[in-house]
């Protein structure tokens, strides 16, 4: 059982009594320990007396070793208990102090999710991009060129022929001064400016070899590679008509229907990105009506254990590089996403509480599906990765809740779709909100 001697926003103080045995235990293990790890002349390895071990290696030494296995015991019983089972831990708990006296107790800080208030939105505006229809007719000729590209039409030009332009190449190539296992790969030729590789084969034959240079950024010394000329093809793309269309898709049967097809393919996914759209900007209005009662020892504990992580994974000075070194500027980062971050969840977690949203097993499956369905993963292995995976479970779970409670206060924001060019606020936030929180 433990007794809460302190509580601050979402920091319990907490004290575990040990049992007298617990501590004689504690102290017994200590010893022998000790015992096991020095040699002393004239004594077995294990058999060395408490007095002797106290006086080699102090009476201080012995005690932090004790208090360290006291600790863990305490730890033990807390984890234990029913009622601390039902806290909602963001942290584990931090050891504050380990008292030996005549009632041996350790103290330990909870570190709780906090609690959030949030401000009603009914009313709120919130602003979504409308749908651009020039942009749907550009994507229309995007995809048609694309469709293009995958029919292609490939003609072995003469081996005394020049690349030309539009052209696609079989080189072979290996590093300069490596001249055995050469590899092969494809390029098509594109105009000059758009890279030097482009210019120094326009022109060149079958048989014909290049220096190319690659540059492998300041630090690293440049590659440099010998290519050489294997074949020559000339692209010859299909004309877009009615044959075309039949040989690209079985269900139509002239140009104009292929189009349609595609532009209303496009437009269909314009509008999916317009509601995702309404979902994020919904939530970054809920984000900033959110507050959090935090304690700023709790953030900047947390923030040590990611970047303990961080480094354990040898992860942090690549992390540490996108600040140019500057760790405040980092930890400065960290913390704000991490507010960003616990707004959102608490948010959501309570909203989702007032207004009795459910998600069921079904709708995380289908999440899942979703989200790795073009990677060609089978129902079945994603079944398996949603059970033996809690962290993928979690978040494909929170994923599908955030759209839910985002639903739900769409009910109750106005939508103001934007015209064609317009930019919505980033934040969600209004410009009179800008001007206050400034």
């Amino acid at each position: 059982m433990f007794e809460v001697i302190d509580e601050k926003q979402n920091v319990k103080t907490v004290k575990i009594l040990l049992p007298h045995e617990e501590v004689e235990e504690a102290r017994e293990e200590a010893y022998v320990d000790l015992s096991k790890n020095i040699k002393v002349k004239g004594f077995r390895q294990g058999m060395v007396p408490k007095k002797l071990l106290n006086a080699i290696i102090g009476t201080e030494k012995v005690n932090e070793m004790i208090k360290e296995i006291v600790a863990d015991k305490a730890l033990d019983i807390l984890y234990e208990d029913e009622k601390f089972q039902k806290e909602n831990l963001m942290l584990p708990p931090a050891l504050v102090s380990v008292d030996l006296g005549k009632t041996t107790n350790a103290v330990f800080e909870i570190h709780n999710y906090p609690e959030v208030t949030i401000e009603s939105m009914d009313g709120e505006k919130i602003e979504v991009p409308g749908i651009d229809e020039e942009g749907i007719e550009e994507d229309l000729e995007d995809r048609l060129q694309e469709l293009r590209e995958q029919n292609v039409v490939l003609e072995p030009k003469d081996e005394k022929e020049a690349i030309e332009i539009g052209d696609q190449v079989e080189l072979e190539y290996n590093v300069k001064e490596e001249r055995e296992n050469p590899k092969e790969f494809e390029i098509v030729i594109k105009d000059p400016e758009e890279g030097k590789i482009f210019s120094d084969l326009i022109g060149k034959k079958v048989g014909d070899t290049i220096e190319f240079e690659e540059d492998n950024g300041e630090d690293e010394k440049k590659s440099v590679y010998l290519m050489t000329v294997k074949r020559v093809y000339k692209r010859i793309l299909p004309n877009l008509d009615d044959e075309f269309a039949k040989t690209v898709d079985n269900n139509v049967q002239t140009f104009e229907e292929l189009k349609t097809k595609l532009r209303n393919e496009i437009k269909k996914e314009r509008e999916r990105f317009v509601e995702e759209g309404k979902i994020a900007m919904v939530l970054k209005k809920l984000e900033s009506k959110t507050r959090l009662n935090i304690s700023e020892h709790s953030l900047n504990l947390f923030i040590n254990h990611v970047i303990a992580r961080q480094k354990r994974e040898k992860e942090y000075e690549r992390a540490l590089k996108d600040f140019k070194g500057d760790e405040e500027k980092y930890r400065n980062t960290l913390k704000e996403e991490l507010v960003k971050y616990l707004k959102i969840k608490g948010a959501v977690e309570k909203l989702s509480s007032e207004n009795d949203i459910k998600i069921s097993e079904d709708e995380i499956f289908e999440n899942a599906k979703n989200s790795l369905g073009y990677l060609g993963v089978s129902d079945e292995r994603l079944k398996v990765m949603l059970s033996k995976n809690k962290n993928f479970y979690d978040r494909m779970r929170d994923e599908v809740m955030h759209r839910k409670v985002a639903e739900e206060l769409l009910k109750t924001v106005k939508v103001e779709v934007l015209d064609t060019g317009e930019e919505p606020l980033e934040s969600g936030v209004s410009v009179e909100e800008e001007e206050k929180n400034d």
